[in-house]
């Protein structure tokens, strides 16, 4: 059968069909978007396969296994094949298509053809032909409606296919006439080549309207958009234009220079480089930001994201930029207000940390650091108002840095205090030149709105490596040497020393434990004995304070009340001290049944409590304890500096029969009007006064402080008695009162309730015996 020319001629029609839809599935790899491409290309290889099985090697009608199985290929590659090409009709007229009603209808016509061709060979070939005849009228309504010409004529070529296919069986009732086959190769040719040339247009169509959508996207986007291929510009998009500055319509390649143009010389390393790379690589995106130049040498700020194209066939690079110019300055100024002080413009601390951790890596070159603070500044704010204080720290940052080297960085840290690094100078003797030049910067007054201020600085300075390897350790360096040189008279400067370092922090760890310390209460009272002058009688208590602290032992008030005083912590500290003063008296007044008075040294702190005498009346009463057993002592000093909140605390206490004592006279600058109003009813001469009796010229000052004292009616204590003259000369010039180690040190609170019980004298009405409370 195969030398028979018809099978032939069907077979080379069934191929050069088969080899159409190849063309076919080719396209549409080209364009997978043309999916009726994918479709009707395996639609006409189907067909083939149907001709070549049921038409060109037909079975031998015999019933045999052969027979079904082939007519049963045949009739699938022909269903297969009518079915494809309705999908590719519907498809590429986007039309909604249902595979479970279409594989239905194959199925089921597929089995109709077989059962058929079982009773008689010609029946099935009849009603495939049908079918495909079918197929291709239902393909030519789906393009006719509503299509273009092109897409009509197409459907002309369907409907001249299905008519051949209604024609062949005809021409025989096996389907192998040549007359059939040439009628149906032809217009299968001629229908192929025009479903080929309609798929190329739709792909032109849509490749056109994407690239016109793309083109216009690209115009109309707020974003720059650059093309660059080997170094050059082939493409801008108007936003690119804009943002660099190109406002004129001159073609494209007047601005083929315009990347060396707009890109700063240090920038075009890095530029070259990323090109290089998204050039190499297609997988390339590389966000990058940095500063631009525009056309009429404006300076901008440009964030971008560059990405791999191809462009004429050639790989080039894709930037998307915006001008990110506003931001960026935006960007700057909250930089330059992190880093820079807004009232002198000089840098902050934030600045001089930084700085500082730039240039303290290991084996850096040596440099100082200078701690430089106002003295006195908060008299100007007070007396002249913050505005004229504001005026001083500026122009006092305009002369440090116009005098100081143009190597020197001067910092603003706050308030009153500036900070002057100089880099590169690390010898001492240097350093010292450069910080009395800084002092003699500041003789020279400052002319403020016509008054003249005069500046004086403590300064401390802390050099590198020596004093500290980083930032925080040289900070701290210099602040302790600048609060050093600050307790100095005067302008002071004073370079830093290890010690500091240790004092620094015994004060630190010393101020954080005392709130601690007062919570546990951890203090405890020592009472060292005052006695009346001649008679040596036990006369009175002068209570002691001591902090027992867990692992370091009994720490002295010299140590702890300084730094109570500086954080506050005094308040507390008083309050505790006053209650364990009068928790004493009520166990002496329950043990011995008598009471000597004793005093407690109150801080001028405790005064600001507007509430201090009231309180303090109401605890006594509480306790049933006489008004008179408690002596409040002030130092002389602090009477001065703070006797507004003092005097009348005082009185409101001595009007209700609380002692009070003048501690520390002869250390201050005491009036007689101070003495005379203050509600005093002793007067305490400090050691100094005391320690140089006997001697004429010292005697001289004690007798005329204790006639003092005698003319207001005052009892005359002199502390620090250590020696019998030191007692005698005491006595004989008028002091009634002993205090010191020859008579009596600091006891504990049983040994003084021993000597209390032991004393029987009774002085002249400074003793208060008194019945223990009934209970």
């Amino acid at each position: 059968m195969s030398g028979n020319p018809v099978t032939t001629f069907i077979i080379l029609g069934a191929v050069l069909n088969a080899m159409l839809g190849v063309a076919l599935l080719l396209l549409w790899r080209q364009s997978p978007r043309q999916q009726h491409a994918k479709y009707w290309g395996l639609s006409w290889i189907f067909l083939s396969g149907a001709l070549i099985l049921g038409l060109g090697l037909p079975p031998e009608p015999d019933g045999s296994l052969v027979h079904d199985t082939q007519v049963f290929l045949a009739a699938l590659c022909a269903m297969a094949s009518t079915l494809l090409r309705i999908v590719g009709a519907r498809s590429y007229r986007e039309l909604p298509w249902q595979w479970r009603t279409g594989l239905h209808w194959f199925f089921g016509a597929m089995m109709l053809i077989v059962g058929l061709a079982k009773l008689d060979h010609s029946y099935g070939i009849v009603l495939a032909a049908v079918l495909l005849g079918l197929g291709a009228l239902w393909c030519a309504r789906c393009l006719w409606r509503g299509g273009s010409k092109a897409d009509k004529w197409v459907a002309i070529g369907f409907m001249t296919a299905g008519l051949a296919n209604f024609m062949t069986p005809f021409f025989d009732p096996f389907g192998r006439s040549v007359e059939a086959h040439l009628l149906g190769l032809s217009t299968q040719t001629a229908l192929s080549l025009g479903l080929i040339l309609l798929s190329v247009i739709r792909a032109h169509q849509e490749t056109r309207q994407q690239a016109e959508r793309f083109f216009r996207l690209a115009e109309h986007s707020l974003q720059g958009q650059l093309v660059i291929q080997n170094g050059r510009l082939k493409y801008a998009n108007p936003a690119a234009l804009a943002i660099y500055g190109v406002t004129n319509h001159m073609p494209l390649a007047a601005h083929s220079s315009l990347v060396e143009r707009i890109v700063p010389e240090d920038e075009r390393a890095a530029l070259e480089q990323r090109h290089q790379h998204v050039v190499s690589d297609p997988l390339a995106r590389i966000e990058w930001e940095g500063p631009r130049l525009t056309m009429d040498g404006r300076h901008i700020y440009v964030r971008g994201l560059s990405s791999h194209i191809e462009w004429d066939g050639a790989p080039a690079e894709l930037m998307v930029m915006l001008d990110d110019s506003s931001r960026q300055r935006a960007v700057d100024e909250l930089k330059r207000q992190a880093l820079h002080d807004e009232l002198t413009d000089l840098p902050n601390r934030n600045y001089a940390v930084e700085r500082l951790r730039q240039i303290t890596p290991r084996g850096a070159h040596p440099f100082a650091l200078i701690s430089a603070d106002l003295d006195r500044f908060q008299l100007v704010n007070e007396n002249l108002g913050h505005d004229m204080g504001d005026a001083l720290l500026r122009a006092v940052a305009r002369r440090l840095t116009q005098e100081l080297p143009v190597t020197a960085t001067v910092c603003r840290l706050g308030e009153d205090q500036f900070l002057v690094l100089l880099e590169g100078i690390g010898e001492p003797a240097e350093v010292q030149h450069h910080v009395q030049h800084l002092l003699d910067t500041l003789q020279a007054p400052f002319s403020l709105a016509g008054a003249e201020l005069y500046a004086h600085m403590s300064i401390g300075v802390a050099l590198f490596p020596r004093d500290g390897l980083d930032a925080p350790t040289l900070l701290r360096a210099a602040d302790a040497a600048m609060h050093r040189a600050k307790s100095r008279a005067g302008a002071a400067c004073v370079f830093f020393e290890s010690a500091m370092r240790t004092d620094s922090r015994a004060r630190l760890e010393s101020e954080q434990a005392i709130g601690r310390a007062i919570a546990l209460h951890e203090f405890v009272l020592e009472f060292q004995p005052k006695f009346q002058a001649h008679s040596r009688v036990l006369c009175g208590f002068e209570a002691l304070v001591r902090w027992e602290r867990p692992g370091m032992g009994r720490i002295s008030p010299a140590d702890f009340v300084p730094a109570a005083e500086r954080t506050g912590q005094i308040k507390a500290l008083g309050g505790l001290i006053l209650d364990l003063a009068m928790r004493q008296l009520t166990e002496w007044q329950l043990s011995h049944g008598r009471l000597v008075p004793v005093a407690v040294n109150v801080s001028p702190l405790q005064f600001e409590d507007a509430a201090f005498a009231a309180g303090l009346l109401g605890e006594l009463k509480s306790r049933k304890l006489p008004a008179e057993a408690l002596e409040i002592e002030i130092t002389e000093t602090a009477a001065i500096a703070h006797l507004d909140q003092v005097l009348p605390q005082l009185q409101h206490l001595r009007t209700a029969g609380v002692l009070s004592a003048l501690d520390d006279f002869g250390t201050g600058q005491s009036s007689l009007t101070l003495l005379r109003n203050l509600p005093i009813s002793t007067m305490k001469l400090d050691r100094s006064m005391i320690e140089p009796l006997p001697e004429h010229q010292a005697a001289a000052v004690v007798k005329v402080a204790a006639a003092l004292g005698q003319a207001l009616q005052l009892n005359i204590v002199a502390e620090g008695v250590e020696t019998e003259a030191q007692a005698q000369s005491a006595e004989a010039l008028g002091c009634t009162q002993l205090q010191g180690y020859l008579l009596g040190k600091p006891l504990s609170a049983d040994a003084a309730g021993a000597l209390l019980s032991a004393s029987t004298g009774t002085p002249r009405g400074d003793s208060m015996p008194t019945q223990p409370p009934s209970v």
